[in-house]
């Protein structure tokens, strides 16, 4: 990238200074003069630029029992000054914007939304190989609860029959230790590089995101660009990232979430031109753009 230049820093050591203390400008690390401090991590030092931050979830403040203390504790000293110092914040979704005003009662006319887009490293073609030989539908789970994979796998046992989900459901994460017990017909995966998820999500039936909360909910548009009709939540962020392309359904119902997968089978042709459709009203130029004016407005 031209006229870029990178100055590394140590994190320890930004965090301390930083957030704990709010001593050391950023001039002190690069010379010249700062016109803008944007920060993606809300850390932020006490430059007299002006600053700005991107706000991409809010998960430590809205699920705090699901991050570890420590984490929980980084991030609210980060965000004091975030709240105390920032002239403008971005935020990726409407609901996270509406979240970050809820919790810190910051200034909506100091509030700007730039969706997110496709990752370039999930733009990539599939490898031609078959992963399966039987058909399955996919979601991407960890093991916090918030991302409902619990709740998604007894769906999947409890309602498979009476909605004739014959398939197999594959779920992208490690196994919680909490289950020992195998279950028939469900499948995890383990870690997978982004290629091998790419191959994953581009092979399935369906693709179910069964989250309770998510800060925008980028592998929808993974699924949106494989071509893989998408069933998931309606919560949070994600009718956002969906719009029309999506079967939804109740993520704290089972029979609701069974359904909504089998809809997806079902109305997959109309689902994926739908989806190609949503895709396209995301883009990495757009927020560029859109993150300029927001540039413009604090200088």
């Amino acid at each position: 990238i031209p006229d870029l230049v990178l100055y590394p820093i140590p994190p320890t050591a930004l965090h301390y200074l930083w957030n704990r203390l709010h001593v050391v400008n950023f001039e002190n690390f690069a010379p010249g003069s700062i016109d803008i401090y944007h920060s993606s991590d809300w850390a932020q030092g006490p430059d007299s630029s002006a600053k700005v931050t991107t706000v991409h979830d809010l998960s430590p403040f809205l699920y705090p029992a699901e991050t570890s203390t420590s984490i929980v504790a980084v991030h609210s000293s980060r965000m004091k000054w975030v709240v105390k110092e920032c002239q403008h914040v971005i935020c990726v979704s409407q609901n996270t914007a509406s979240d970050f005003q809820k919790l810190f009662k910051f200034p909506v006319s100091k509030i700007s939304i730039v969706p997110e887009a496709l990752p370039s490293r999930f733009d990539i073609p599939p490898s031609p190989s078959s992963l399966h030989d039987v058909p399955y539908i996919l979601a991407i789970g960890a093991r916090q609860p918030r991302k409902n994979i619990d709740r998604l796998i007894s769906a999947y046992l409890n309602f498979n029959s009476k909605y004739r989900l014959t398939e197999k459901l594959i779920i992208i994460g490690e196994k919680p230790d909490i289950r020992q017990k195998e279950y028939r017909g469900v499948e995890y995966t383990g870690y997978v590089s982004d290629q091998e998820l790419v191959d994953y999500i581009s092979q399935a039936c369906a693709f179910v995101y069964p989250s309770l909360y998510e800060g925008f909910g980028l592998p929808v548009l993974v699924a949106f660009r494989h071509e893989i009709p998408v069933a998931c939540s309606r919560t949070s962020s994600l009718p956002e990232a969906a719009g029309l392309a999506a079967s939804y359904f109740d993520p704290f119902d089972e029979e609701s979430i069974a359904s909504g997968i089998a809809g997806a089978i079902k109305a997959r042709k109309k689902l994926i031109t739908a989806g190609k459709t949503q895709l396209s009203k995301f883009s990495w130029s757009a927020a560029a753009r859109e993150t300029l004016k927001v540039y413009q407005s604090v200088l």
